[in-house]
């Protein structure tokens, strides 16, 4: 049955199946797609022929559907430009050679208000934590969330900090607004978030991706136990985190 709760207006829809079929199979019937979006088959076959009119979605074998060459060509041009995962990974190879930590990678998105983990490189060490790509990060605690969050909007920070009950890991309630001011100020005056507790031993150091006109793309960061931590020049691992989020977001801003 289609969601009443599900995008509203003609524009919405259209996003909304453009969004499914780039992220879906490379075929598709209509009934599938129409299931998929929670929209009736009705509205879903008047968006196609929208679609098919522009070239981004083409006619497929029998009664399917595939995504359009107009499509691929419009996504080929994005990627040319900057490609975020791409342009990151020798930077955390680099870092991973140097320090011999995990490095993450974390985009963000403004619509969803989160970040989520696109890309890591391991330690060689065998005591490290296993970071999944593709695992949403809490933003007002931990390394990698707070070099986001002291970066965003004072109407972004309120609404996140307001949602903000207990820690992921501790379950520990939040700080009290002034430590939570002084903490992103902190992050915002250093350029970096670093983060350490030895009772989950867990440490980390992370600093803010940004492309063109200061716009926050993401972060950089590297993880470890906390029983590691004391064991690197603090200082030097943060200024290597901090200069390589720099060299990405120069990166970005060339590209656009």
């Amino acid at each position: 049955m289609p969601n009443a709760e599900g995008p509203r207006g003609s524009a919405d829809r259209l996003v909304h199946l453009l969004k499914l079929i780039a992220g879906g199979p490379g075929h598709f019937s209509l009934g599938d797609l129409a299931l998929r979006a929670q929209l009736p088959a009705s509205t879903v076959h008047r968006l196609l022929q929208v679609l098919l009119r522009s070239g981004l979605v083409e006619r497929g074998p029998g009664q399917s559907y595939r995504p359009g060459r107009e499509l691929h060509r419009l996504a080929s041009q994005l990627v040319s430009r900057f490609d975020l995962s791409r342009s990151a990974r020798p930077i955390l190879e680099g870092l991973v050679d140097k320090w011999h930590e995990t490095a993450v990678l974390c985009a963000y998105s403004p619509t969803a208000r989160n970040a989520v983990i696109v890309d890591a490189v391991l330690t060689p060490h065998p005591l490290r934590f296993n970071v999944e790509v593709g695992i949403e990060i809490a933003l007002p605690w931990g390394s990698l969330g707070r070099a986001i969050l002291a970066h965003l909007s004072a109407g972004e920070i309120e609404a996140i900090f307001r949602a903000a009950t207990t820690g992921p890991l501790s379950g520990r309630p939040r700080r009290s607004r002034a430590e939570f001011d002084a903490d992103l100020a902190k992050v915002r005056e250093e350029g970096f978030a670093r983060y350490f507790d030895p009772r989950f031993d867990l440490a980390g150091i992370a600093a803010p991706i940004f492309g063109v006109d200061r716009e926050l793309l993401g972060c950089i960061g590297v993880t470890m136990p906390s029983s590691r931590y004391q064991l690197h020049l603090q200082d030097d691992l943060a200024e290597a985190v901090r200069a390589g989020a720099h060299e990405l977001s120069q990166l970005a801003a060339i590209a656009y």
